[in-house]
């Protein structure tokens, strides 16, 4: 529920925070993950929900529609560097989100 996200987002314990904070600081998802026991799970889901989407979803341009879930996914690929990812979702224009609840 809400209680998670917001515990995901801001708790000092947060496995995710803290693999997004290292990753923020410069070092690779390699590094990271070889460095500690624990299991960020929204690594793997982030990956797995973007091929889920790819596949399933047929839309045009679906990097738009999730920008945050892509931009997540190619941070941890390699394909963009978080500062690049922040520039880029700092750079969308403000709309109304879309509240299809078929996708």
């Amino acid at each position: 529920g809400v209680g998670d996200t917001f515990g995901t987002c801001f708790g000092p314990l947060s496995r995710n925070r803290r693999f997004g904070y290292r990753l923020g600081k410069g070092e690779t998802p390699e590094e990271i993950l070889a460095s500690t026991t624990e299991v960020a799970e929204g690594v793997d889901t982030s990956i797995a929900l973007v091929k889920m989407i790819k596949e399933r979803c047929k839309g045009y341009r679906l990097d738009l529609k999730y920008p945050i879930l892509f931009g997540v996914a190619d941070i941890i690929e390699g394909e963009m560097k978080p500062l690049e990812g922040l520039n880029g979702l700092m750079s969308f224009p403000t709309r109304m989100e879309n509240y299809d609840e078929r996708f």
